[in-house]
């Protein structure tokens, strides 16, 4: 059991703030692995600490820091792979299923995936494994807090790890998981479960006929408009939660060159083959979250395009933070297009910058930080910036911060004059 305690009491500490698959699935590994698990999300280690600390603080189940251990193949560990390479075997022993095949096989299919994007080495598509637990970080207008958030995304990463052993056993047997009968499976659930949204949004059912996906074509602004989107904003959203969920579900995926996540139908798949009716629960959860998700971006719309209107020197400043990627990249504004980095205030306490990516599924962004700061935190960090009170900047250099508003637009201001245009 994952109950969150204060410092004090912890047993385990992580990061606080916004949660990704690796640190979710790293707390679930270990709640496999120890059973009870008193856990602190902190923005910064105790010295002396006695406590099993991961994803955050540099130490042996970290990644963050610019020396970060690197796979055989290339791709960097995040939280979950490191957990997972000293302690995998010893999980599965305790889930009565351990073997080297089953190991690596995890490893390669479901691990290494996670560990890629978190390192962004891979490429972002909608409607996996990583999408799912990021989309379960509370809205930027949620009433619930993100230690509530960070315990509903465990609950979730707990079942879809335990369905994921299962369905690679299960590959292995002699009466394997049939996915051609598994496609159908969800095909007939994308059918049904649109059908019904549009019946609860009292929509004018004039058209059963075709796939889910194009019933929602015919009912998908409708239902968003049941859920609360504003009438003129309901058009994009739906358009948006079919980008999210229903077109990855409802066509073949495209290969990539890239490692992307593990596919959230596959999941779904393995899980109803398991138990009955839990791979529909387990995409209904996805499906909602979507809807739920694109309805509170729409909400923040306004106040984005406000922001990036009041833009100067290609610098967005948010005075209070709301999901601004989507907005941005596809505003209008001349403005919008020449800005490089967008700041905001931490959930974590100071202030960060971000760099705007160059379209919604990459890693790549339009600013240069100094390659000098990449990794570095606190006194190093400051040494090299110059600013007294910059806080980080991520290897991966898309995203830093500073103590105060001031110090993180001196970041900021020194990333755009480095930036080439």
């Amino acid at each position: 059991m994952i109950t969150i305690v204060k410092e004090e009491e912890a047993k385990f500490l992580t990061h606080n703030g916004p949660f990704h698959a690796d640190d979710v699935f790293a707390t679930v590994l270990l709640e496999k692995l120890y059973g009870d698990i008193a856990l602190a999300r902190v923005s910064d280690v105790p010295e002396n600490t006695d406590a099993f600390v991961y994803d955050i603080g540099f130490g042996k189940y970290d990644h963050h820091q610019e020396d970060k251990a690197l796979r055989e193949n290339g791709i960097h560990y995040s939280s979950i792979g490191l957990i997972w390479r000293d302690f995998g075997h010893e999980i599965l022993k305790k889930m009565g299923c351990d073997s080297e095949d089953l190991y690596d096989d995890l490893d390669d299919t479901f691990i290494l995936p996670i560990d890629a994007l978190d390192n962004g080495e891979g490429k972002r598509i909608p409607a996996t494994v990583t999408s799912v637990i990021a989309m379960s970080n509370p809205f930027w207008n949620s009433p619930i807090t993100p230690d509530e958030g960070f315990l509903k995304a465990c609950d979730i990463a707990r079942t879809l790890f335990d369905v994921y052993v299962y369905g690679t056993l299960k590959d292995y047997s002699d009466q394997p998981i049939d996915y051609d009968e598994g496609y159908s499976f969800i095909d007939e659930y994308l059918y049904n479960t649109v059908l019904k949204k549009a019946e609860e949004a009292d929509c004018f059912i004039y058209n059963e006929e075709g796939a889910a996906i194009d019933l929602w074509e015919e009912y998908g602004e409708d239902i968003m408009k049941a859920y609360g989107t504003l009438n003129a904003k309901a058009g994009g959203a739906a358009h948006n939660v079919a980008k999210m969920f229903l077109n990855p579900l409802s066509y073949e995926r495209d290969e990539y060159d890239e490692i992307t996540g593990t596919p959230i139908e596959i999941l779904a798949i393995m899980a109803e083959n398991k138990e009955a009716g839990l791979g529909a629960k387990i995409l209904d959860q996805v499906f909602d979250t979507c809807i739920d998700s694109e309805k509170s971006r729409m909400e923040s719309i306004d106040y984005i395009e406000e922001r990036i209107d009041l833009s100067e020197n290609h610098i967005i400043v948010l005075e209070s933070f709301a999901p601004w990627k989507g907005t941005l990249l596809a505003s209008v504004s001349p403005k919008a297009a020449e800005a490089d980095v967008v700041v905001f205030p931490s959930s974590r306490g100071g202030w960060n910058f971000q760099g705007i990516p160059v379209s919604s599924d990459a890693f790549e962004v339009r600013c240069k930080v100094p390659e000098a700061w990449l990794g570095k935190r606190d006194e190093e960090l400051q040494e090299a910036t110059g600013i007294a009170d910059a806080m980080f900047v991520h290897p991966g250099g898309f995203i830093g911060g500073a103590k105060s508003f001031e110090g993180t637009m001196k970041m900021a201001q020194a990333i755009v004059k480095n930036t080439e245009r």
